[in-house]
């Protein structure tokens, strides 16, 4: 990521201001394949709402395995109330699902918990459809990996506030952030980070300005007809108006009349 010396000192001093904001929340427990889901689920939310999301889907469905062969039509009708483009993150969880079903034959990511950080990054690349946020959630939550999971929230916040390149994608922040940020503070790091986004500790502190509103932006755009004029103002002299005759106008009767004498 650009200027890398110069965000990690802006993180390290955000993070002395919002440490501790989460106040030993936590996340729960979830097994490896949830959590996967809730990675896919939470990529543009909130976690608490993606957690509302599984569990519509799994009053709904009998099984994960019936989630995996579910339309994604069927399975945004479940989620669309708790998690937006639903129709998409639905698509994109079938997919990550079927990747598993290929390899394993059944929807379990139970086995990863005895492989090194290596191969379980490698196991979880390899699932098509899988996203660098989705992939870092599982790795913290479920399998105590060092990683930071940094959602479209997430980078949003830490852009606005100049807390890392405007640029940068949410890869590059998570692998920015993973240099930066110790394992054993990892998990407390994205707690208070996700409490600070709910408070909005940083309003007003950030230099992404709102955008000016079409009215206003012409407003300031074109200058009032007074303020544009070039040229000095003058005096000028006020002109007599000129007296004219007045022209009778004969009526059609009288011109009729002088015709016929």
């Amino acid at each position: 990521m650009k200027n890398g010396t110069a965000y990690a000192k802006k993180i390290k001093k955000a993070y002395a201001k919002f440490r501790g904001t989460a106040r030993g929340d936590s996340l729960g427990s979830h097994t490896p394949v949830e959590q996967l889901i809730l990675g896919i689920l939470s990529q543009e939310t909130s976690f608490a709402r993606a957690e509302q999301a599984l569990r519509r889907i799994l009053d709904d469905m009998v099984d994960y395995n019936e989630l995996r062969v579910s339309t994604p039509a069927e399975v945004s009708a479940s989620i669309s109330k708790h998690v937006p483009r639903s129709v998409q993150r639905s698509k994109s969880l079938l997919m990550v699902l079927n990747a598993i079903y290929q390899l394993e034959y059944t929807i379990t990511l139970d086995h990863l918990a005895s492989r090194g950080v290596r191969e379980i990054k490698a196991y979880l690349q390899s699932l098509h459809g899988i996203t660098p946020y989705a992939m870092a959630s599982v790795m913290l939550w479920s399998l105590g990996a060092h990683a930071i999971p940094i959602n479209d929230v997430a980078l949003e916040f830490l852009r606005e506030n100049d807390l890392v390149d405007g640029g940068a994608t949410g890869a590059e922040v998570q692998s920015f952030l993973e240099r930066h940020i110790n394992a054993a503070d990892a998990k407390a790091f994205c707690l208070d980070l996700d409490a600070a986004i709910g408070s909005n500790i940083f309003a007003g502190n950030g230099k992404a300005k709102s955008p000016k509103s079409p009215k206003s932006a012409k407003a300031a755009a074109s200058p009032t007809k007074k303020a544009s004029s070039s040229k000095p103002a003058t005096k000028s002299k006020k002109k007599a108006p000129v007296k004219t005759k007045a022209v009778k106008k004969k009526s059609p009767a009288k011109k009729a009349t002088a015709k016929r004498k």
